[in-house]
């Protein structure tokens, strides 16, 4: 029984990273398709803006309000949790994971359709074998879902807070803890430069034994066990 179980979180760890590529190869393709009125559309956020604005949370709370009112656990992850556990910044995307477990995929990719538009065209392919769905609001705003179904993602629910960014309802957000662990795996630059503010702003508030208790195994599926170590390094660094 143990053997099958660590096959299933190897298994379940190879779609999520398949996942994290379709996403990238995604936004690849949206920079390579880029028009000069995007251009200038984007260019005009970064002069007007230093971090974000307030539609970018009124966008999340009406995501927010459709995904309770269609029963689906959720929590968001990404830029708009940064905000509240490392540093204010500019941030366009939505990233958020909802709770799918197995047998599910149906069921919550018709709800999620009911709620984003797809951005993609095989979107029910991505679904089936990434467990992301790529998705667009009625405003614009992209928003990349992982399809959470492993212990883990489980427990990253249970520890999700609710965080008061100024909007009629506090957002559903993932824990300090829980945001090091994601961007500790994920591990590129711009994740480690993320870990960093989020430790020199919230470290002092930090769980860290819990944080290398569940970074072990999923740095070892991942096959990157030497990533706890540049945490701890970064942490003694900056705490």
């Amino acid at each position: 029984m143990q053997y099958i179980q660590i096959v299933d979180l190897k298994e379940a760890y190879r779609v999520r990273q398949f996942g994290y590529e379709l996403a990238e190869a995604d936004r690849v393709n949206r920079l390579r398709g880029r028009t000069d009125e995007d251009w200038l559309k984007e260019l005009k956020l970064v002069w007007a803006v230093r971090e974000p604005d307030p539609y970018y949370f009124e966008t999340a709370l009406r995501l927010q309000k459709k995904l309770h009112e269609a029963e689906i656990t959720f929590c968001f992850i990404g830029g708009l949790a940064i905000q509240r556990w490392g540093e204010v910044r500019r941030t366009v995307d939505i990233d958020l994971t909802v709770l799918c477990d197995l047998g599910q995929k149906e069921e919550i990719l018709e709800k999620l359709e009911g709620i984003l538009n797809p951005r993609v065209d095989n979107i029910r392919w991505m679904v089936q074998t990434a467990r992301l769905f790529l998705g667009v609001t009625d405003d614009g705003r992209n928003t990349d879902i992982s399809l959470g179904y492993v212990p883990y993602e489980k427990r990253l629910m249970e520890r999700a807070v609710k965080v008061d960014f100024n909007v009629a309802e506090p957002l559903v957000c993932c824990s300090a803890e829980d945001l090091v662990i994601l961007k500790t795996v994920a591990g590129r630059d711009i994740d480690w430069s993320d870990i960093r503010r989020i430790i020199q702003v919230s470290g002092h508030e930090i769980d860290w034994d819990l944080v290398f208790s569940e970074l072990e195994p999923l740095l070892q599926l991942a096959e990157n066990p030497e990533s706890a170590e540049q945490l701890r390094e970064l942490l003694e660094r900056e705490k």
